[in-house]
């Protein structure tokens, strides 16, 4: 299902929703430069558990109303929030997929208590901080001192990237798989998640590029939150071949939090991570 989910303040949030209708909601949050589209593969694991998967847009990303004035990562929670109230949902887990994982955090830290449980999958951490980010891969890092210091032309490389995945979406795939590891490239070019992947990008720049750069920005600086505020159990799953977020991001934000359980997948990386979903469903029904 794809929907607009209103908020107390008028703005639309753009959703796409998969597994049971009725089950126990599990919000999923997007990576960087993606948006609600392209989680499909959660649609048989969250029917067999019972979960309902909901997979909003970021603001300004794909369908979502942009937010207004300068905000930081902490001023997510309030949207999730909304977001929540909008569907008539009190308790609920919450997932960070790659650059989603700062937002959750977010999530887990103002709302706790509404959040049963949070996992960061692949997730990013705190760029602001000396080394971060080098954690990251230069593709990234690239679009984000570009988001930072001249917008303009992070807006133009994405507009260029996006009119190259409507025109030739197989090329574009084969080019970004010939820089991952094997079981990245093995998972993006099977089952359609290249496919996926392309539309997932497309749709986050529907409204133009300015919220894909706030995407890359806003997480950059001080999130206006500690690790430390963080109560719920967090499970932090990562891959060791992971070249988009290194592992050791994972080990940083798992030190830091109360409570975390650092799973460190061997032979899995950013993309093929996303097959792990029946497990972190599995883990999210565990009680604490």
């Amino acid at each position: 299902m794809d929907d607009l989910v209103r908020l107390g303040d008028g703005r639309a949030v753009g959703v796409a929703e998969h597994g049971d209708p009725d089950g126990d909601v599990v919000f999923v949050l997007h990576g960087t430069p993606a948006s609600r589209l392209g989680f499909e593969l959660t649609d048989r694991p969250a029917r067999e558990r019972r979960v309902r998967v909901v997979c909003p847009d970021r603001p300004g990303v794909g369908r979502s109303d942009p937010m207004p004035g300068r905000w930081q990562v902490v001023d997510y929670a309030d949207d999730l929030a909304g977001l929540a109230d909008g569907l008539g949902v009190d308790q609920f887990a919450v997932v960070g997929y790659s650059g989603g994982a700062p937002f959750a955090l977010a999530v887990a830290a103002r709302l706790e208590d509404r959040v049963r449980a949070a996992v960061l999958l692949a997730g990013a951490g705190q760029l602001d901080r000396p080394g971060g980010r080098g954690q990251i891969s230069a593709a990234d890092r690239l679009l984000l001192e570009l988001s930072e210091r001249g917008p303009w032309a992070a807006g133009a490389v994405l507009e260029v990237a996006k009119r190259a995945a409507l025109v030739a979406p197989r090329a574009v795939v084969r080019a970004f798989a010939a820089d991952l590891p094997d079981p990245d490239r093995r998972a993006l070019l099977r089952d359609g998640r290249g496919k996926a992947m392309v539309a997932s990008y497309v749709e986050a720049l529907r409204q133009g590029p300015r919220g894909v750069i706030d995407d890359y920005r806003v997480p950059a600086q001080p999130w206006g939150f500690r690790l430390a505020d963080v109560r719920a159990r967090v499970d932090v799953w990562h891959g060791d071949v992971d070249r988009i977020v290194s592992i050791t991001t994972a080990e940083d934000i798992a030190a830091e939090l109360p409570d975390a359980v650092l799973h460190r997948l061997q032979g899995e990386g950013h993309i093929s991570i996303l097959d792990r979903f029946d497990a972190v469903l599995d883990r999210l029904a565990t009680p604490s």
